[in-house]
């Protein structure tokens, strides 16, 4: 993947700066969008414009993907004029630019060099509080549509808040979610910041990847996890769609007959590893506007899902949309924007959800959102 094609590299710096230079960003309000992708981080900084596509006017550097849950009518394509890059041995950040003098004009580097160390402490206080008969109440109203044959599977969230403490940073939050779990993927756009685990999709020349997760249990968990008839019907009927949806855009989808395990840190996820050749003319962009949001985080049929979703849950937001990151020639990766959060006048706003299906009970689906919370709030909470 070439997403530096076009750019000039301008400097760099220390790379155990780069957290440090976030919460500078964030705090003096100069825009920012981070994803992490390929083995490494890309912050696009500056005032970003809209990608456009076409071979004679392709922008220099990659294209930042964004969107909220409703993918199609919220998708967007950002190209920054800076584009900071920590690689695999994040020993130091490269500093790119789309036009000489860009990061001069920015003042990256002397920001950089003037960051304070990230401080230590916890980012949050208090007690979480999640409205869980609120919650429970949309997972009755999610068994009844199921049982009267409307739907197979709805996924219901959960919000919850929680106190950040005089040390709460976006770039400390972003530092402390990629030491406690180094294999997600950090993202931050229009505020909403997390580390997911989930792969969309990804595409490289023509060939196309995608790693769905649905079915969740505690570390510990897993043999349960991959005899659970509620989490592997939960599980078949993502890949069913996802399956119909793909095929328009691929020649044949290779994958295995069962779900594996995926390692998520905390949390345990069934996974089906999906590949296939896309067919002329599909680009990346195209195949996440057909599949996104998928039934991991929607629900099956997806029409009638959406449309129960956009009454029961308007408060979505940028929460189960996507994330990613495209080079100058279509190739990148996208990720899902789950186990995330936003700051908001001094409190931590954490959404989580839970696949109910025909064998789902709210003790267990309400115990999953927890877990899913606490993803977050552990990483954020510990001294």
């Amino acid at each position: 993947m070439r997403f530096l094609a076009g750019l000039s590299i301008a400097g760099s710096f220390e790379a155990g700066r780069l957290f440090g230079l976030i919460t500078s960003l964030d705090m003096r309000r100069i825009p920012f969008q981070l994803v992490e992708a390929a083995g490494s981080v890309y912050l696009g900084v500056g005032q970003a414009r809209a990608c456009v596509a076409g071979e004679a006017d392709r922008p220099a550097g990659p294209c930042f993907l964004s969107s909220g849950f409703l993918v199609a009518d919220s998708f967007e394509s950002r190209t920054y004029p800076v584009v900071l890059v920590a690689g695999r041995d994040r020993l130091v950040v490269d500093v790119y630019e789309a036009h000489p003098g860009a990061a001069k004009d920015l003042g990256i580097l002397q920001l950089a060099n003037e960051v304070a160390a990230i401080r230590t402490g916890a980012q949050l206080g208090g007690e979480r509080h999640h409205d869980a008969d609120t919650t429970a109440a949309r997972i009755g109203l999610a068994k009844f549509a199921i049982e009267q044959g409307q739907l197979t599977k709805l996924v219901v969230t959960g919000q919850a808040q929680q106190e950040v403490t005089e040390f709460f940073s976006v770039g400390g939050a972003l530092s402390r979610l990629k030491k406690a779990y180094p294999t997600s993927h950090l993202y931050y756009v229009d505020g909403f910041f997390g580390a997911s685990p989930e792969l969309v999709a990804a595409k490289s020349g023509n060939l196309l990847s995608l790693r769905p997760l649905a079915g969740t249990a505690l570390r510990g968990g897993q043999v349960a996890l991959l005899n659970s008839a509620k989490d592997l019907s939960e599980h078949r009927l993502m890949v069913e769609q996802l399956s119909d949806d793909l095929r328009p855009f691929v020649k044949e989808i290779d994958m295995p007959k069962h779900p594996v395990l995926f390692d998520a840190g905390r949390l345990i996820h069934l996974a089906t590893p999906m590949r296939g050749q896309l067919l002329p003319g599909g680009s990346l962009a195209d195949v996440v506007l057909a599949i996104a949001p998928t039934a991991a985080v929607s629900g099956v049929p997806r029409a009638l899902a959406f449309e129960m979703l956009r009454e029961l849950e308007s408060f979505r937001g940028a929460y189960a949309g996507i994330i990613g990151i495209s080079d100058p020639f279509g190739d990148g990766e996208v990720y899902l924007a789950i186990r995330g959060a936003q700051a908001a006048d001094g409190y931590l706003e954490l959404i989580a959800g839970a696949g109910i299906v025909a064998d789902s009970t709210v003790g267990a689906e309400i115990a999953e959102i927890e877990a899913k919370f606490d993803v977050v709030t552990r990483a954020l909470g510990a001294r």
